[in-house]
């Protein structure tokens, strides 16, 4: 289950007046805006919270949506809709429609009832981009255990008080691509070859390891006779990232252009790596993220591409929501919707290996039905 996902057992924030309808409200949980009939609830109501992205199993759906409903799910899914004009991100679900299943009377608020209700996240499909359809998968037990994968950013709507008014933030403009890493890591020796390689002093100090989030090809013990022949591989020689990188360093980004993500070429006509963090190997053992200016200036120095930055400054959420909408600002807007942004600290942006960062997806990406939803 995704850290940033849950179905908590909450109350109701706010509730303001719909612009557009007079029996309906807008209620607020959490950061998230869900379109309510009128009189139903009121602040501090007790509810279900079901975010968007969540797949119902059968019985559930069932009973919350009979025939007579005017709303439907599309295989299980709830998405986001407009109701009237307003976005409505999940459902509110009176606790009572659900007293067949679950009996809340001694569940404290805040519990997360997923795993009680059986609800999911939505995962779309894995997705094994290869120039070489029979280029070896990853295992496990040949990884660089130094090798992290991009731990995620929780999304906003989550967490409303990470940052406050006036905190200096970097603001990124967020790519649909498909996640790429690369490092330079201390040699592992777990594998019969690497073994004989270091008895007799053939092995290096240090390792290249790369992949995607999910997959790193170079811990196939096949992977001397396929390096490089896959869609990583291919992208990082292409632009010398194996050269560009010293001891200790991993560095994130995204793979964009055609063929990558249905809908999101950006008007290229071949591959680009765009990158959007570095993360630093320390003495200890530990690793320090590098912060957004330190991030941009080390992809002026070794010649990478870097995601947009769309705002260095004092945060303001209207500003930052205003920074959702329109166009990606890659290669000359050619995209008609953003995907959305990333904000992250200026200064204290790694913290005890964390980062202190948030994304807030657009509205109108949530809205495009034809996405493919790997936010």
């Amino acid at each position: 289950m995704s850290s940033d996902y849950k179905v908590p057992y909450t109350t109701i924030l706010d509730i303001q007046p719909h612009p557009n309808a007079d029996r309906l409200v807008l209620g607020i949980i959490y950061g998230w805006q869900i379109v309510l009939p009128k009189d139903k609830y009121e602040v501090g109501s007790k509810i279900i919270f079901v975010p968007i992205d969540s797949i119902l199993p059968e019985k559930i759906e069932s009973l919350l949506f009979n025939k007579e409903s005017k709303i439907k799910l599309n295989k299980s899914r709830v998405r986001q809709i407009k109701i009237r004009g307003s976005v409505s991100q999940g459902m509110v679900v009176d606790p009572t429609e659900l007293s067949s299943i679950v009996n809340l009377d001694r569940i404290q608020l805040e519990t997360d009832l997923s795993g009680i209700l059986n609800i999911q996240k939505y995962d779309p499909p894995v997705k094994e981009i290869r120039s070489n359809t029979n280029a070896p998968k990853s295992r496990k037990a040949f990884a660089n255990p130094n090798f992290h994968r991009y731990n995620g950013i929780q999304n906003i709507k989550w967490n409303t008080t990470m940052f406050k008014e006036g905190d200096e933030v970097r603001i990124q403009c967020k790519l649909h691509g498909t996640s790429s890493r690369l490092g330079l890591l201390p040699y592992v020796t777990n594998t019969f070859w690497k073994k004989i390689k270091k008895f007799f002093g053939l092995a290096p100090a240090h390792e290249h390891c790369y992949g995607s989030n999910n997959v790193d090809i170079s811990s196939s013990p096949n992977y001397t006779g396929w390096y490089g022949t896959d869609l990583y591989g291919v992208m990082f020689n292409k632009i010398d990232a194996f050269g560009k990188i010293r001891p200790n360093e991993t560095i994130f980004g995204e793979i964009i252009g055609p063929g990558i993500q249905k809908g999101y070429t950006y008007g290229l006509k071949e591959h680009h790596f765009v990158l959007f963090d570095v993360k630093k190997l320390q003495p200890d053992g530990s690793q320090v993220w590098l912060n957004p200016d330190e991030v941009e200036a080390y992809a002026k120095e070794r010649g990478f591409e870097m995601v947009p930055i769309l705002y260095k400054g004092p945060y303001n959420k209207e500003l930052a929501y205003q920074l959702t909408k329109g166009p990606s600002e890659y290669n000359d807007k050619s995209e008609k919707v953003r995907e959305g942004i990333v904000i992250k600290a200026a200064k204290n942006y790694s913290i005890e290996g964390n980062k202190q960062a948030l994304k807030w997806i657009s509205e109108d990406y949530l809205n495009d039905f034809t996405n493919t939803d790997e936010h």
